[in-house]
């Protein structure tokens, strides 16, 4: 069966059963702090097995994307590992469990995909009778083919940190004894490559918290997972996930437009490259980019990886970018999102493959460089280099790691960790504390009530009842006056944060004690209201009266409604590869992040400016509703990123102009708003745009601080407002004149200095080396004297460095002669300025660079001469 086969196959077989076809979700997760990327089929499921979550179904099948990289450095060169993969599974929550599960898994198997009942060997938990039992009487299986085993083979945890978890069974295929390890007792649970695990069934039982303890779930539910690459790799009868057919076709794509044969080492790269341009195509579509933290990190790391290997067949060029329309020819009919995003990803693929191969080849010569140092002294790396490597080269300290270890040198991990923390800069969330006691409380929290029921929309008062405290990361039963703390009513007005909307802020209160919500968080439809209390005590099951400041929220809606107005305005002046990346939305200000790989022209920003004032204007009435997701998507709503959405979804609609899926709080008509201003265009990562703009109170505040900013000026500079641009244009023109003063007179002073520089010279090869240090000398002194210096020598080379305000600036310049003689400035500065800890580059005859550490300037020097003397004295040879 093909690829595309086996995923009809089994939706189709599963369907029949009752089970609902639900579409893979993102590879970001949603609301789950514990995992970067989507790593299993269950993970959207998470909260349905927790019992958190209700739906209109029991059942559910699906054919999930999910990223892994915890064997990264094996991929490409195993014949069954991969960072994208899919997961084919199916799933009930509360419905069957062990006995429906096993005979339909046994029955696809034998009938739908006509596996040899006799190749298929099961392995149970340890003390699983039930499973057993199942397996022997009601499938038939001989109990020799039943391999009991212990907890790490056959007891599945949660995906993530917490979550449902319980004993698993799991179906082998035997590949035969050709492929065993010789022992007459093989059998699954053996190291070697003959049994080959294709499906794992597990049995959600318990709930894990994330300190490990395990307390029976509300409802017992089945989480299934069947590697689809690996499963078809039995189904086409090959020993590899490379030479099945999705594979092959992307390999050909390769090996065709680099002419290179696929075997050896070149195959190992050509898996490489198509493996990992099918991660980066879809997690990207799912609005995941290359970036220096988090998933964006993990993104890079897989990119560059494959840039490595692509270089070791030849390539200097971008090249896994042109992969992407291989990729959406192959897997776009299952997956529209690729297809929509593929513009946006060939752009920002190819502006970051650009970049990256800048440093490439200098970064790969200064690794060999280690590399054959460390060996010399232990075999070890230092923490500093592999940082080094990172910090100005771009290397990915598990590259360097990789790279390292074929050469059979290890890096100082705990010495680069350090140097990492040193630049490391990290902003605390307020709400989410360093050790994860929040995180665990709310999951505390969550598991003990229902879901709350938001009142919001048309309510900014609410008539409540209390149904869990706590405070600091425990549940209580009394709050009282003074403590800061957690409040869950069965019913509130207070919106949680979600969708890139702030929580509410306002008070609880009823006549025993009074409670300032500071701000609203919402976790698997529980609403929690962060709370000081401000006199009193509360106890759990007290009425009270919820009342949200609505003045804020006012403001916070009309942030809210122009967001959509935004998006709207981008894809109709952007184009409609436009998406919403992320958004922040407060009463003060809003932020939209957007896929477009350019920044906007000033042209575009005001047409977009524009565009939502005159909706703004034109005062149209946002109007909300409810409907079936699928009737939503095919009248054109635009999903929020990130969002998880169920088979009932609300829509908000603003005139005819945006339609969008949104949970949020919204204005009534759009004149509600008032006016918009968008204050800055910029770039948070790579293919990606950041808009930040302000209504209402945003705009009054920007108009009090630009009157300050003027009255400032008029105050500063003795003028009235009609005349302070005249005056202001003055004491630009003086300036402007005093600076060309004090260059000449600079010009001077080095004309003075240049024949004590030129007598410190010395001589390599018959080439006059100049070095020099200046003290505060910006890159024109530098300039001017490197001028004046060759001007009197004729062949020579002259590298000036300058310490200025705690950094270095470097200069390199070379003759006519020096330059036929093969004497490279632009070279000589890549090489050596990440000594400096800095970088830059140039021509051949003149190149300059900057840097951190002016204790290195001599070391700098040293390196300089060293590199001219390998460069002249291989010309003369």
């Amino acid at each position: 069966m093909l690829v595309k086969e086996l995923r009809a196959s089994f939706i189709e077989y599963f369907v029949s059963k009752g089970h609902r076809q639900i579409h893979s979700s993102p590879l970001i997760p949603k609301d789950d702090p514990t995992l970067l990327f989507t790593t299993a089929g269950m993970v959207q499921f998470k909260p349905m097995f927790a019992g958190i979550v209700k739906t209109d179904y029991k059942r559910a099948a699906s054919v999930q994307k999910c990223l892994r990289t915890s064997d990264l450095e094996n991929v490409g060169r195993t014949k069954r590992h991969c960072t994208f993969f899919e997961m084919l599974g199916n799933f009930s929550f509360g419905d069957y469990f062990k006995k429906e599960a096993i005979e339909m898994a046994w029955e696809y198997s034998v009938k739908v995909l006509k596996l040899d009942p006799e190749k298929i060997w099961v392995s149970v938990y340890l003390d699983d009778d039930e499973a057993f039992d199942i397996w022997n009487k009601n499938v038939g299986i001989p109990a020799e083919r039943i391999v009991r085993l212990g907890k790490e083979d056959n007891f599945w945890g949660p995906a993530g940190d917490s979550g449902a978890c319980g004993p698993c069974s799991e179906l082998y295929i035997d590949k035969g004894v050709e492929n065993g390890c010789g022992d007459k007792d093989c059998k699954p649970g053996c190291d070697c490559e003959r049994f080959m695990e294709y499906w794992n069934l597990v049995f959600n039982q318990f709930h894990q918290d994330t300190d490990g303890n395990q307390t029976p779930l509300p409802q017992t539910g089945i989480d299934t997972g069947m590697g689809l690459e690996r499963l078809a790799t039995i189904t086409q009868n090959v020993s590899s996930i490379y030479e099945t057919d999705e594979f092959t076709r992307m390999i050909e794509f390769v090996c065709g437009n680099l002419g290179v044969e696929y075997k050896g080492k070149k195959a190992v790269a050509v898996n490489v490259i198509v493996e990992h341009a099918r991660a980066l195509t879809f997690a990207m579509a799912d609005g995941a980019y290359p970036s220096n933290e988090g998933r964006g990190y993990v993104l890079r790391r897989i990119l560059r990886r494959a840039l490595r290997f692509a270089r070791t067949l030849g390539v200097d060029e971008p090249f896994i970018y042109k992969m992407v329309d291989v990729i959406v020819e192959i897997f776009g009919e299952f997956y529209p999102e690729i297809v929509n995003a593929s513009v946006n990803i060939k752009k920002v693929l190819e502006g970051e493959e650009k970049r990256f191969l800048e440093t490439l080849e200098n970064g790969i010569l200064r690794i060999e460089q280690l590399i054959v140092e460390a060996k010399k002294t232990g075999s070890i790396l230092s923490g500093e280099d592999a940082f080094q490597l990172y910090d100005t080269f771009g290397f990915p300290v598990e590259m360097t790691t990789e790279i390292a270890l074929e050469e059979g040198v290890t890096v100082d991990m705990d010495a680069f960790s350090k140097e990492m923390e040193k630049q490391r800069q990290r902003g605390k969330d307020s709400w989410k504390s360093a050790d994860g006691s929040y995180e665990k409380l709310v999951s505390e929290i969550c598991n003990g009530v229902q879901e709350s029921v938001f009142t919001g929309y048309s309510d900014y008062r609410t008539e409540s009842k209390i149904c869990a405290l706590a405070a600091g990361s425990e549940l209580r039963e009394v709050l009282s006056e003074g403590m800061e703390g957690y409040i869950v009513l069965d019913k509130t007005p207070f919106y949680g944060e979600s969708g890139g909307q702030v929580g509410d802020q306002g008070h609880v209160e009823n006549t025993s004690f009074k409670a300032e919500v500071m701000d609203t968080q919402k976790s698997n439809g529980v609403i929690i209201h962060h709370v000081k209390i401000l006199s009193g005590s509360c106890s759990i099951n007290d009425k009270v009266t919820a009342q949200i400041d609505q003045i804020r929220r006012s403001l916070i809606k009309a942030n809210h409604t122009v967001t959509h107005l935004l998006q709207a305005a981008l894809r109709k002046v952007l184009g409609d590869h436009v998406k919403q990346s992320g958004s922040i939305v407060e009463p003060e200000r809003m932020r939209f992040d957007f896929t477009h790989f350019e920044a906007m022209t000033e042209s575009e920003i005001r047409d977009v400016e524009s565009l939502v004032n005159r909706k703004i204007w034109e005062n149209l009435e946002v109007k909300t509703s409810e409907m079936p997701i699928k009737e939503a998507l095919e009248l054109g709503a635009m999903a929020e990123f990130g969002e998880k959405y169920g088979a009932t979804v609300r829509v908000v609609a603003s005139g005819d102009f945006s339609l969008e899926l949104c949970g949020g709080t919204h204005v009534n008509r759009t004149g509600e708003i008032g006016i918009f201003k968008i204050l800055k265009e910029s770039s948070p990562g790579a293919g990606t745009r950041r808009i930040e703009g302000v209504t209402l109170k945003g705009v009054l505040d920007r108009f009090n601080s630009i009157d300050a900013i003027k009255n400032k000026v008029i105050e500063l500079t003795g003028t009235n407002e009609i005349n302070v641009t005249d005056k202001v244009a003055s004491i630009i023109e003086e300036n402007n004149r005093l600076r060309k003063e004090i260059a000449s007179l600079k010009k001077a002073d080095i004309a003075s200095l240049v024949d004590q520089i030129i007598e410190k010279g010395i001589s390599i090869e018959k080439t006059i080396c100049v070095f020099h240090k200046f003290d505060n000398a910006d890159n024109e002194v530098l300039r001017e004297a490197a001028d004046r210096i060759r001007q009197k020598l004729n062949n020579s080379i002259v590298f000036l460095a300058s310490e200025t305000h705690g950094k270095v600036m470097m200069l390199c310049a070379a003759s006519k002669e020096a330059v036929e003689a093969g004497v490279d400035c632009g070279a000589i500065i890549k090489q050596c300025a990440p000594i400096a800890g800095g970088g830059g580059g140039g021509r051949k005859e003149m190149a300059q660079a900057g840097g951190k550490n002016p204790d290195k300037i001599e070391e700098l020097f040293d390196a300089v001469k060293l590199q001219v003397q390998k460069t002249l004295g291989n010309s003369t040879n």
